[in-house]
């Protein structure tokens, strides 16, 4: 090789190989100081996209343990509430029982409803109240959301998976018989006892409406205002919902007044402490009358004056309790039972009018029709579409009491029900999809069937027995459907931490050093860094050669 002073190749590949020795050697430091194989994209871009893709399912998997963890939390909230929902249930089935007994009076069992309408009421607010991070649990929301054109008259309530839901037309009418009659059903008519008064002498005549309850014989021969009593109360419910009014009587009160009294009790459009019984339909009828029927003469024979009362929904039955004197004296007997009205429902549906659903059409006895649509019953006034004629009558037995007739062709009877589904998501994995879905149902009083429950007649109290097994099977449902996604959300954390452990294992293989590899490496770069330098000297030492032959 020739010798030269200009270049020196000698050196500049002695430098070249150092420089790439010190720098295989900060890599191999840096690995060594980390302990990661890959710091950068540069040292494996395929393992760096292969290790960054196991760490984001790694992530995803250790959040969706806690998301389900959380979601275990919420169930337990909801399934805690429902427990307490169901020890109310029984608590109000053992109180029917105990109703339901012949040995008790109008009284207790007044005293009894009186608990019972708190116990719905409690379960209302359970229903109301029961959140979890500000989330309504048990009123209905964490299943679907339904809303209606009028939900004064009409509405849906959640009873269970709703499924893709959708706008539903609904229209409800009086159903027909086969020959074209209206089946309207029957309101129930109560006839007082026979009310007569005795004058000074000793005449009996027939009571007046300006007659006093205190002249009343019935009342004088009862007792009802003995020992200074001014007033007596007779407490009046009905089997359409739990709740209770009361009327003051006086002794001074005329029974047209008590009429007034009774029949606002019974329905009074302006107050919200009425039995409510008819809304506005009843405005202007006149629920309660006096009157003498029959052709008899007065002095306690059939026909003499009474007070007729008149139930304004069809089908439903009022009850009367209180004083017990009261209830005697007035005599209150049952004339007629109610029949509930027969209604036709139909229900198409418009949200989608590619999809095969054809009309369905449903008879239904009362206010609730089931199984129209998938997961939601259908619950309206049932007297929708029957009014109580303030001025036409007709006879039932001995007594000429208001008529009911169909609504008018006018009236609107067709109303859109709006389902929006809105389970409960849970995001259980590490993917777009890798979801678990549940529901809720509502467990308000309305949805389990039981805020009419009424047990203030014996009758009523063995019929709510039924009502609230019905209603005991129902939340007992749904608690098993929690506790089953409460089993499958235990066994999803098991399954994602075996996963999150076996992807960690992966990406581990990928990015993480082998120590024992590159310690080697880095042994052997430490040498080749001497030996370079050492050399690298060597090769400038030979510019020197070529001086000596020049001072030669």
């Amino acid at each position: 090789m020739a010798l030269s002073l200009n270049t020196n190749i000698s050196a500049i590949t002695a430098r070249r190989n150092l420089l790439q020795v010190s720098g295989s050697m900060k890599t191999s430091m840096e690995r060594l100081s980390s302990g990661l194989r890959i710091n950068r994209s540069a040292d494996d871009a395929a393992g760096l996209t292969i290790a960054e893709n196991l760490r984001s399912q790694v992530i995803g998997l250790n959040r969706a343990v806690t998301n389900a963890a959380d979601g275990i939390s919420l169930i337990q909230t909801g399934e805690g509430a429902m427990n307490e929902g169901s020890a109310i249930l029984q608590r109000i089935r053992q109180l029917s029982v105990q109703a339901a007994n012949g040995t008790l009076t109008s009284k207790d069992r007044q005293a009894i409803q009186n608990e019972v309408s708190m116990l719905i009421d409690e379960i209302n607010r359970i229903a109301k109240t029961t959140t979890y991070n500000s989330i309504n649990l048990l009123n209905g929301n964490s299943s679907a959301l339904v809303s209606t054109s009028n939900p004064q008259d009409i509405n849906g309530i959640v009873v269970g998976d709703v499924g893709g839901g959708g706008i539903y037309s609904v229209a409800i009418n009086v159903a027909e018989s086969s020959n074209g009659v209206p089946l309207l059903g029957k309101n129930q008519v109560l006839g007082t006892g026979i009310l007569t008064t005795i004058d000074d002498r000793g005449n009996i005549f027939d009571a007046t409406a300006n007659t006093s309850l205190l002249s009343i014989t019935s009342f004088r021969s009862f007792k009802v205002f003995d020992g200074g009593v001014r007033s007596v109360t007779l407490a009046l419910s009905s089997d359409a919902d739990n709740k209770i009014t009361e009327v003051e009587l006086f002794a001074t009160d005329s029974l047209a007044t008590v009429a007034s009294r009774i029949s606002l009790a019974i329905n009074d459009p302006t107050l919200t402490t009425d039995l409510n019984l008819g809304g506005e339909i009843s405005r202007g009828a006149s629920l309660v009358s006096i009157s003498s029927v029959g052709s008899s003469s007065a002095g306690g024979q059939t026909g003499s004056t009474v007070l007729t009362i008149m139930n304004p929904e069809p089908g439903r039955r009022l009850v009367w309790g209180g004083d017990d004197k009261t209830l005697s004296a007035l005599g209150f007997n049952t004339i007629q039972e109610g029949e509930p009205p027969v209604f036709s429902v139909t229900v198409n549906n418009v949200s989608s009018p590619f999809e095969k659903f054809l009309p369905r059409t449903l008879k239904v006895f009362g206010e609730r029709a089931s199984g129209l649509i998938q997961g939601v019953d259908i619950n309206f006034r049932p007297t929708l579409n029957i009014s109580l004629s303030g001025s036409s009558v007709e006879k039932v037995g001995a007594f000429y009491v208001p008529k009911l007739v169909t609504s008018s062709a006018s009236q609107n009877n067709s109303f859109l029900l709006e389902i929006t589904p809105r389970p409960l998501v849970f995001q259980i994995g590490s993917n777009q999809g890798d979801t678990l879905k549940t529901r809720i149902s509502d467990i308000s009083a309305k949805s389990l069937g039981i805020s009419g429950i009424n047990i203030v007649d014996q009758t009523l109290a063995g019929e709510s027995i039924r009502t609230i097994d019905v209603a005991l099977k129902r939340l007992n449902a749904e608690r098993a459907n929690l506790g089953a996604v409460q089993n499958r959300l235990e066994s999803t954390i098991n399954s994602l931490r075996v996963s999150s452990e076996n992807l960690q294992s992966s990406e581990s293989q990928i990015r993480d050093l082998d120590f024992s590899e590159e310690i080697v490496n880095f042994t052997s770069l430490q040498v080749l860094s001497q030996s370079a330098s050492t050399f690298l000297a060597q090769a400038n030492a030979l510019s020197s050669t070529v001086l000596t032959l020049i001072g030669g």
